[in-house]
């Protein structure tokens, strides 16, 4: 993933802050910090990019895990075509294939509001990067949420006064095939976006249900409220980034309940930054979004050092937390 340029923080700090409607409550349950450590020992075992043997047994131990929380889970299978690595900076042919064909997988797990016709969205992506460095685990960069979001969920299980639905989506293919970003649309003859993969895919499934998107016939159907993605929130000392590229509202949310919960530890020291991630296609099809997402502590970030003794568990609760808070004031009744 490559995120923009600092902006300037003036510009955030004008159009932002609200005040929270409603407190969220607190967490039913205590943090599991030991079954979040085994969930990431499962989850960096191994290499495991999009296509790859060990990200689809990845996906089945996901929908396994979520079952055994009592959601409802749906692996989404689809093919992807990426743009072939051997032919990175050459001009390829007419009659040459310039992409491969992979299959990817998303997960989905929902809990299911007693009533209501709307969904609340929190994601992570699951796969790791492929490096030409050594091989990558992506224990902050991915491992860290997608182990966390399961912890989520199973304290969004206790919770009776939720009007909307939840469901956790595990997007796959969020890096890029190649080394680069945007090497497949600057340095590769296929010319194609080459990131992104599993949220491109959701969010293209969207279907109008004026004035808002709703979740395709096959999840359910409702309405799509929100979208709460956590991304790379393991480091020591976790800032999160003050994300341009998010829902102005949702971000102010999260930078209120920052200030109420952690005395704004989060955001507090943090900078305004364009993050381009698993968030933007819905931004792009209307879906309010925010990327909860640490774009300062980059020392591991798509290194082989990404590993599991890196991370910091406090600050994974932390964000955690966070994001409990946030999703369940989304999915509460109120405007």
């Amino acid at each position: 993933m490559v995120r923009g340029q600092i902006l300037l923080l003036t510009v955030f700090m004008s159009g932002a802050f609200c005040k929270s409607q409603s407190e969220p409550g607190q967490a039913l349950l205590p943090w599991d910090e030991a079954r979040v450590r085994r969930a990431v020992e499962v989850l960096t075992a191994e290499p495991h990019p999009m296509g790859s043997p060990r990200q689809a047994q990845l996906a089945d131990w996901l929908q396994k895990e979520g079952e055994s929380l009592g959601l409802s889970v749906t692996v989404d299978t689809f093919p992807v075509s990426v743009p072939d690595p051997t032919l990175l900076d050459s001009s390829g042919s007419v009659m040459q294939k310039l992409t491969l064909d992979l299959t990817a997988r998303n997960v989905y797990a929902k809990l299911k509001a007693p009533q209501g016709d709307c969904v609340v969205l929190v994601g992570s992506h699951y796969d790791s990067k492929r490096l030409d460095t050594g091989p990558s685990v992506g224990a902050n960069d991915s491992g860290s949420t997608s182990a966390a979001l399961l912890e989520i969920m199973r304290q969004l299980k206790e919770r009776s006064d939720l009007k909307c639905s939840i469901m956790a989506v595990w997007f796959d293919g969020e890096e890029a095939y190649l080394p680069g970003w945007r090497d497949g649309e600057d340095r590769h003859p296929a010319r194609q976006q080459d990131n992104l993969y599993g949220s491109r895919h959701l969010a293209g499934q969207l279907q109008s249900c004026a004035p808002a998107q709703c979740l395709p016939d096959h999840l359910g159907g409702e309405k799509v409220k929100a979208l709460v993605l956590l991304d790379m929130i393991g480091m020591p000392g976790v800032r999160l980034s003050l994300d341009s590229m998010s829902d102005p509202n949702l971000l102010a949310m999260a930078v209120d309940l920052d200030k109420k919960m952690f005395a704004g530890e989060l955001y507090g020291r943090s900078y305004v930054r364009s993050s381009i991630d698993d968030h933007v296609p819905f931004m792009d099809k209307g879906v309010p979004a925010v990327d909860l997402i640490d774009f300062d502590n980059l020392q591991t970030w798509h290194q082989p050092s990404d590993r599991p003794e890196t991370l910091d568990y406090k600050s994974i609760e932390k964000v955690s937390q966070l994001a409990m808070a946030l999703v369940v004031k989304l999915a509460q009744p109120g405007p």
